[in-house]
Formats: C-alpha cells, sequence, structure tokens
C-alpha cells in the first residue's frame, strides 16, 4: 500500500512541476488560448478534472491515515500548503491589460487563471519553494520505492 500511495503522490508531484515548466517553455498566446477553449465549453471539462482530482486527494488522505500517517506532519504541510497557495494567489493583484482580459462577462475564478497565465513571473517564489519541495518531495518518494 505505501509503494502504490507513494507512485499516486509523485504522479501529483510529476503534474505539478510540468505546470511550472509550461509556464516557462510554452508561450503565452498558446496557453491562453488552451485555457480559453477550456473555459468556453462552460468549465465542464475542468469541473470533471477537479472532481477526479478531490477524489484523489481524498483517497491519498486516506491511505495516508491508514498507513500511520503523523498528524504533526500533516497539519504542518496542509498549514504550509494553504498558506503558499494563498500567498500565491495575492501576487496576481495588478489589473489585466485589455488584450488579456477574459471575455466579459468572466466569473472570478477565470479572471484570476487569465492573471496567472498572463504574468506567472509574479508568484516566481511561491512557485520556487513549491517546485523545489516538490523536487525533494518525488527525490524522497522515488528513494523509498527503490528501497523497498
Amino acid at each position: 500500500m505505501t509503494i502504490a500511495l507513494g507512485i499516486v503522490i509523485a504522479l501529483f508531484y510529476l503534474q505539478a512541476l510540468a505546470k511550472f515548466g509550461l509556464w516557462l517553455l510554452v508561450p503565452y498566446q498558446v496557453r491562453i488560448k488552451r485555457i480559453a477553449a477550456y473555459y468556453a465549453r462552460s468549465q465542464r471539462l475542468i469541473g470533471i478534472y477537479d472532481t477526479l482530482t478531490l477524489l484523489c486527494v481524498v483517497a491519498i488522505i486516506a491511505l495516508q491515515f491508514a498507513a500511520g500517517l503523523s498528524a504533526l506532519s500533516f497539519a504542518a504541510g496542509l498549514v504550509a500548503g494553504m498558506n503558499l497557495i494563498q500567498i500565491f494567489i495575492h501576487r496576481f493583484n495588478e489589473p489585466l491589460a485589455e488584450n488579456r482580459r477574459p471575455p466579459a462577462p468572466a466569473a472570478p475564478n477565470i479572471t484570476m487563471s487569465y492573471a496567472i497565465q498572463a504574468r506567472p513571473a509574479l508568484g516566481w517564489r511561491e512557485i520556487v519553494i513549491m517546485a523545489l519541495l516538490s523536487l525533494w518531495a518525488l527525490y524522497v518518494i522515488v528513494t523509498e520505492i527503490l528501497a523497498s
């Protein structure tokens, strides 16, 4: 069970790292065109993705508790993660240029998504911290799996 849990968590970390890499490698016009296409579908795909991700998160947490989770480690990770995301979102406090705004009317989540795509570097500190923690976690998970 621990190896399967490690593999699932490692896949989540790889997805997070890929997302950061896409901001660096994929030009803005390409990224925003993809995002606009997702939102144009009345957010159905995003809703499905979010539901599946939430189910995976619940499963990971249940498996962690079943494996003898350290409550203090869990609480520390939860507080750190929630605060990193909150601070990251707060970095995007500059108005969007007219040519970078989503079509009106835009829901707050769509506007936020466009703001992040327009200037992901505003959250560079949080991205660096999340990327470094993700790399460290991947290293630990892979070495533990290989040692098993």
